[in-house]
């Protein structure tokens, strides 16, 4: 090995050294040809340029000897002023003659013209209609002024009366006494230099040309697309024009042709004309290449003899160097053949991978194990065996089928499959692989099988991953710089924007615009700190909807506690607001009206106690409730009677100031909340009175229902406050209020009274007692006797009495509507009735009293409950009670809303022998309809109508129509309240056989006395 090293580092460095030696020989005759090209190009361009300043000279004297002789004939015009010397011009005509006599014999001149020293023409050889009478503000004639040798040429320039080009030379005219009396101008064609120019012999490649200072072409050789007067730009124009060198050398582009040309620019005397001869490159280089040929001809033999023999030593160095490696390549190969075994049963002891050889049949020939424990037997054991020996048999099925495939394709075949550990499944994946002889056949099967429990379980948990990703949530994925990677589908839902729109973009293109940057930046210190964050955010949907949500970011760090990504979870709340908003309405305001609710109502109560106390100013608190609005309610229907109430809401709302409160209880009932109202209690009380008196004025205007007006009225109960007060004490005040504004009638205002409230006090108190009358036996029955025309006692009215341990007896008109009000009606008329039926009970038992009946009289609300019959019935059982004897005394308001369960009862009880008493006809709701259609037994005039029978007429008819009218029915009639003998003898007159009062007897305990005596 040392040896083939050594003779490859010999025979490296001796082609080394060739090649640089060859190189170098190359190198110095590239160097001689390069320089020999050089020196003769050199020697080509200063002979050119001596050739062109020699041509050009010769151009620029016949130029100037041509405008010369073009001066000279400008002084002979001299000669026709000398007739006139010091007197005036010759007059225009003549002179203009002359001038055309004279132009006519000169050459390239069409026009010769004289002025006077003020730039006046005085004469011209052809004149015409439209030329200008004067130069002297041509830059001729200033030009003129300033040579100093009294003879000018101009560029050329367009003369529009000889339509062409022309060029103009002028010069002072002097008399005999060398006076100067006139300016001449001769008007010049450009054809005369380009005739100088065809005098010119002119090689291949040359070109010439005269431009003026202008730069306008005059004149060129050959011929081109540039006119005469075309303006030539090129690169070096300005700087050979300006030049003040007579003579410049440049090369360029021709702008002209294009070509690349050696130039050289001569001026022609004082002349604004340049002459400008060039040589083109291209015929300069050609001359040359020519006879350079000769010279590279014999460079390149020299270099391809230098590689020939240079060839024929590298073929003689590789046959030696092929001789010295051939017997190290078969050292190196033995030893590389070796090293590369040793290395392939390193790498397969280094594999984890099964590695199986079987043979066509199926059969092993070779087994290596990373693991051995994934065998199903030791791997000596193995070589021999049938696969289908270890495998079971529903595994050995899948493997045969891949077998066979491996076999007749001749391409690897994959199989995967589970087997059992000690109870522990592991998932393989076998790749079998055709292994070929020399002649192509398939002589072997390899097979790699690897462990893919692992990737199995990693690939069930990135599934798990991606269902959980494609949840209800809106989910975002940036990395560390906030660049969005991936979202999910309801991240696309709730915004708009598709993964490929957002992919690549900062989360900002999500903002709505309504945080400022202390809230982000309190956000990231945040998720900085905490590693997450969460609240409520409002961002913008791709249609720029604005909405709310709910979003969470968690910042993702490796095991290096490195940050790598962003997660972001959000959900639209958009709904969940609303709900929250709906809530807060339901919570806190009325759902028929708006307006707040108690709860709310409360609320601003309390601001406004503390702002009265605050700013020591006084509130007040208004308690209004609609009149009569149950009859609105039943005569127009629910739905008829809430679009009334809102429509009052709004404008009792509109008469309250900014700042005060409106708000609804339930039902009718109204509370105004009125705050900061002054300091004065005189004038808040008449601020207060008018803002009640205002709230009126809006319900008594006429509501629309159906084309029909409806007048509303109000009560209105006022308290005031200043300073610290109960919201409770100030409900109950202005309740108070109210229940005194209702007790005046219809559309009154009253202001809270403590008297009220003490009389209301005295009534709560009162009904609390009452709740415990019954109990303990403070309640008692009175009797009064009933007596027919003969003054003998038919029956008596049972009469309710309560002696109070603290007050006495009190009136039954005072605690009968607390006990309606409290529901206590129910309980204390069944035990009336039911004492009644006691008392008809001893009755019976007596023969004088056997015949009597009892009257009873039955509250409106106890008739109206369901089981009031049943309740009646069970009494009447349980008592044994003669029913027909037990009267029932009912009032006209029980029939007020004609109710057909109310006569379906009194039916029901009629079976049961109850009788009925109409009590109190007359002053109520009077109906012959349900006088008719009621099972009734008799009618009971009241007191009101007897006390005063005698002294109103109006009285009197009323109770002469009602005895007609019971006669008529059939109904027995009694007179209550009879008190004189006078008045009993009208009634007995006018057919009433029945009476009641204190003419018969007064009230009294069946132990006070013998009702038949009474």
């Amino acid at each position: 090995m040392p040896t083939g090293n050594n003779t490859t580092t010999s025979i490296s460095r001796r082609y080394r050294q060739a090649v640089l030696l060859y190189g170098l020989s190359l190198l110095l005759l590239v160097v001689g040809l390069s320089w020999v090209i050089r020196a003769q190009y050199l020697a080509e361009l200063q002979a050119a340029e001596q050739r062109l300043s020699a041509k050009s000279a010769l151009m620029v004297e016949l130029i100037e000897s041509t405008f010369s002789t073009s001066s000279q004939s400008l002084l002979g015009l001299a000669d026709m002023l000398d007739s006139t010397a010091g007197g005036p011009l010759p007059g225009h005509a003549a002179l203009s003659e002359l001038l055309n006599k004279r132009n006519s014999t000169l050459p390239y001149i069409d026009d010769l013209i004289i002025t006077d020293l003020t730039g006046r023409i005085v004469a011209r050889s052809a004149p015409r209609l439209g030329q200008p009478l004067s130069i002297h503000q041509f830059d001729i004639y200033r030009n003129l002024q300033r040579a100093e040798d009294g003879f000018v040429v101009s560029p050329v320039y367009w003369a529009s009366s000889a339509e062409g080009y022309r060029i103009l030379i002028a010069r002072w005219l002097k008399d005999g006494s060398g006076q100067i009396r006139a300016a001449g101008l001769a008007r010049l064609t450009p054809v005369m230099l380009s005739n100088l120019l065809g005098e010119l012999d002119l090689v291949d490649g040359e070109s010439i040309a005269i431009v003026d200072e202008k730069a306008q072409l005059v004149a060129r050789l050959p011929e081109s697309n540039f006119a005469l007067g075309d303006v030539i730009n090129g690169p070096d124009t300005a700087l050979y024009v300006n030049e003040e060198a007579a003579t410049t050398r440049f090369m360029e582009y021709s702008p002209i042709d294009g070509d690349l040309r050696l130039y050289v620019s001569m001026r022609a005397g004082n002349l604004p004309l340049w002459v400008v001869l060039g040589q083109g490159i291209h015929e300069l280089v050609m001359g040359l290449v020519i006879r350079l040929w000769p010279l590279v001809f014999t460079g390149l033999l020299l270099a391809l003899m230098g590689m020939i023999l240079l060839r024929h030593l590298f073929a003689q160095w590789r046959i030696e160097q092929a001789l010295r490696s051939e017997v190290v390549e078969r050292q190196r190969a033995e030893q590389e053949a070796q090293s590369g075994e040793a290395h392939l049963q390193t790498l397969m002891n280094s594999m984890q991978d099964l590695i199986l050889v079987l043979t066509v049949e199926g059969r092993f020939t070779y087994v290596h194990a990373g693991n051995e424990s994934q065998l199903l037997a030791p791997p000596a054991e193995m070589i021999g065996m049938h696969y289908s020996d270890l495998l079971p048999e529903h595994i050995c099925e899948r493997v045969d089928a891949t077998f066979r495939q491996v076999l007749q394709a001749g391409s690897p075949q994959r199989v995967d499959y589970r087997l059992e550990f000690d109870e522990s499944p592991a998932w393989f994946s076998a790749l079998l692989s055709p292994v070929l002889d020399s002649e192509g056949k398939i002589d072997a099967v390899l097979v790699v099988v690897r462990d893919v429990t692992e990737d199995r379980d990693q690939q069930v948990q990135l599934s798990i991953a991606a269902t959980a990703f494609e949840t209800h949530l809106g989910m975002m994925i940036t990395d560390e710089h906030g660049v969005i990677l991936k979202v999910n589908r309801t991240f696309t839902e709730i915004t708009g924007y598709s993964e490929d729109e957002v992919r690549g973009r900062n989360p900002r293109m999500l903002s709505a615009g309504r945080h400022d940057g202390d809230f982000y930046r309190r956000l990231w210190e945040q998720v900085s700190r905490h590693g997450s964050w969460q609240g409520e955010i409002w961002n913008r949907r791709k249609n720029n909807q604005v909405y709310p949500q709910w979003l969470t970011i968690s910042a993702v760090r490796d095991a290096n506690d490195n940050l790598t990504h962003y997660v972001g979870t959000l959900s639209d709340i958009t709904e969940r607001k609303a709900a929250e908003r709906e809530i807060h309405q339901l919570a806190f305001y009325d759902p028929l009206t708006g307006l707040p609710n108690r709860r709310l109502m409360l609320n601003r109560l309390e601001e406004a106690l503390a702002s009265g106390e605050q700013k020591e100013q006084y509130g007040a608190m208004l308690f209004l409730d609609v009149d009569n609005f149950k009859q609105i309610n039943d005569s127009l229907g629910h739905h008829g009677g809430d679009d009334i109430l809102q429509a009052a809401a709004e404008r009792m709302e509109s008469v309250l100031r900014d700042g005060d409160t409106l708000a609804r209880l339930g039902g009718d009932e109204f509370v105004a909340v009125l705050r900061d109202c002054g300091r004065d209690p005189r004038a808040v009380v008449e601020v207060v009175q008018d803002i009640a008196q205002q709230m009126l004025g809006a319900l008594g205007m006429p509501f629309v229902r159906h084309q029909q007006p409806l007048l509303l009225t109000a009560s209105i109960g006022i308290t005031l406050f200043h300073g610290r007060t109960s919201t409770d004490e100030l409900l109950r005040q202005a309740d108070m209020a109210l229940f005194q504004a209702k007790s005046l009638g219809t559309n009154q205002v009253c202001f809270f009274d403590p008297e009220l409230q003490a009389r209301l006090q005295e009534r709560t108190q009162l009904e609390n007692d009452l709740g415990q009358a019954l109990e303990e036996r403070q309640l008692f029955l009175v009797y009064q006797c009933q007596v027919d025309e003969h003054g003998d006692t038919v029956g008596a009215e049972a009469l309710l009495r309560w002696r109070h341990p603290e007050r006495g007896l009190v009136s039954p008109a005072e605690f009968i509507p607390l006990a309606e009000s409290r529901q206590l009606i129910h309980k204390i008329g069944l035990w009336v009735i039911e004492s009644a039926c006691e008392v008809l009970v001893k009755w019976a038992q007596q023969p004088a009293l056997a015949d009597l009946t009892l009257s009873v009289n039955v509250s409106p609300l106890q008739f109206q409950a369901l089981a009031f019959v049943d309740q009646v019935r069970e009494i009447l059982s349980r008592t044994r009670a003669p029913a027909h004897r037990l009267k029932l005394e009912v009032t006209e308001s029980l029939f007020v809303d004609d109710r057909d369960d109310i006569c379906l009862m009194m039916e029901e009880l009629k079976n049961l022998g109850v009788t009925f008493s109409l009590d109190d006809f007359g002053t109520g709701y009077s109906s012959l309809a349900y006088l008719k259609r009621l099972p009734l037994d008799q009618l009971k005039i009241d007191q009101s109508f007897v006390r005063d029978l005698l002294e109103s007429s109006t009285s009197s008819a009323i109770v002469a129509s009602t005895i007609a009218l019971a006669h008529s029915l059939d109904l027995d009639v009694i007179a209550e309240g009879v008190e004189r003998e006078d008045q009993r003898a009208w009634l007995l007159e006018h057919g009433c056989r029945r009476f009641q009062g204190y003419l018969f007897g007064t009230p009294a305990t069946l132990d006070e006395g013998d009702l038949i005596q009474r």
